[in-house]
C-alpha cells in the first residue's frame, strides 16, 4: 500500500522500451538521360534536391559513382546518414 508522502513510480519505469525515432534516409535517385547517359538527383544536407550528370555509361557504374562522389560506404556516409540508392 502507498503512504501519502510517496510518490507515484514515474512513467519511465513502466513503460515499455521502444527504438529511438531515426531520421528517414535520405535518397539518390539514378536518372536515365538522352544519349545513354545517367544523372542522379540527390538530397544535399540543407534539404534540398540537387542534380548532376554522371560519367558511367551502365546503371551498375552509375551506383558506384554516386556512392564515390557521395561518400557512401555500407549505404552510410560519412556523417552516418542512411542513404537510399535507386
Amino acid at each position: 500500500m502507498m503512504q501519502v508522502n510517496e510518490l507515484p513510480p514515474s512513467l519511465d519505469e513502466n513503460a515499455d522500451p521502444v527504438a529511438p525515432i531515426q531520421d528517414p534516409p535520405k535518397r539518390a535517385i539514378i536518372l536515365d538521360q538522352d544519349d545513354e547517359a545517367f544523372g542522379v538527383e540527390y538530397d544535399n544536407t540543407i534539404g534540398s534536391r540537387n542534380t548532376m550528370r554522371l560519367e558511367a555509361t551502365t546503371y551498375e557504374d552509375a551506383i558506384l559513382e554516386i556512392k564515390s562522389f557521395l561518400g557512401i560506404t555500407e549505404n552510410r556516409d560519412e556523417a552516418g546518414t542512411l542513404w537510399e540508392i535507386a
